[in-house]
């Protein structure tokens, strides 16, 4: 039996959808019986203090690094696996939600759906490495890595031109090119496009349509990508209220969701 640590990170004022998509996250964790531990502002404890003050209030980029670093720190103390979720990924099929622990070091992949540059309803599908997930064996030789190229990358970048995704998503998506890491296509993501048709909007349903027939298998557990709630329109909602929508609508595809219909299953 492998000692597993399930680790999260929410701030002080996490909306409530956000408290939801981590409860899904504790509550796979306790089927699996794997420890489970949210950190709070703690996150950043390890992230050096020049580091911080070079992100200028970007918390995300200081997370990027954070979460390595609270990864490692476990690992030494003990857990065979450190395993990550950011705190707005819902596991919404958590039955169907396994972990190969055989495997080495695994992010999550995303299929990203937005308009085609130049157009009003053709939808293209982007498929990139994303760390709101990202699961760790003890000995894994691609952290300590990771860690000291995030470093290297912060001292070199002007501050004024740090992308947002540039530690994260970005790195792990450029180092994937090359290394052809073990992900994980059934954790993804949903564009805020893709997640006002889950809510409801019949408008985008093509950009559903486009996740779904991207998708090489059912998702199981997306990230809701707090950062963008301010880019959703629907039906006068809040951001608040489609979110709610959202996981509701989610948490009806116990077997995940692989085509619109799955929604209505």
């Amino acid at each position: 039996m492998q000692n597993v640590l399930v680790l999260q990170s929410v701030g002080p004022y996490a909306p409530v959808w956000q408290r939801r998509c981590m409860v899904s996250v504790e509550q796979w964790a306790q089927r699996q019986d794997y420890t489970y531990r949210a950190l709070g502002d703690d996150l950043f404890d390890p992230v050096p203090d020049w580091y911080l003050a070079k992100a200028r209030g970007r918390m995300p980029i200081a997370a990027d690094l954070g979460r390595l670093q609270w990864a490692s720190q476990m690992l030494n103390q003990g857990y065979d696996w450190v395993i990550w979720f950011d705190a707005d990924v819902l596991v919404f099929a958590p039955d169907m939600l396994e972990i190969d622990l055989q495997q080495a070091c695994t992010f999550g992949q995303e299929h990203w759906v937005q308009l085609k540059s130049g157009t009003q309803n053709r939808w293209e599908v982007r498929k990139n490495i994303h760390n709101a997930f990202a699961a760790f064996p003890v000995h894994c030789p691609l952290l300590p890595f990771l860690i000291d190229l995030v470093l290297r990358m912060m001292r070199r970048v002007d501050p004024d031109h740090i992308a947002p995704q540039m530690m994260g998503p970005k790195l792990l998506s450029s180092l994937h090119n090359l290394a052809d890491f073990d992900v994980r296509p059934d954790i993804g993501a949903l564009s805020p496009a893709v997640t006002q048709a889950v809510a409801g909007d019949h408008a985008t349903v093509d950009a559903l349509t486009a996740l779904c027939r991207a998708q090489p298998q059912p998702l199981v557990a997306v990230n809701l990508c707090a950062s963008l709630e301010s880019q959703l329109n629907f039906d006068d909602l809040s951001g608040d209220e489609i979110m709610h929508r959202v996981i509701d609508s989610l948490l009806c595809c116990p077997q995940g969701l692989l085509q619109p219909s799955d929604l209505g299953a």
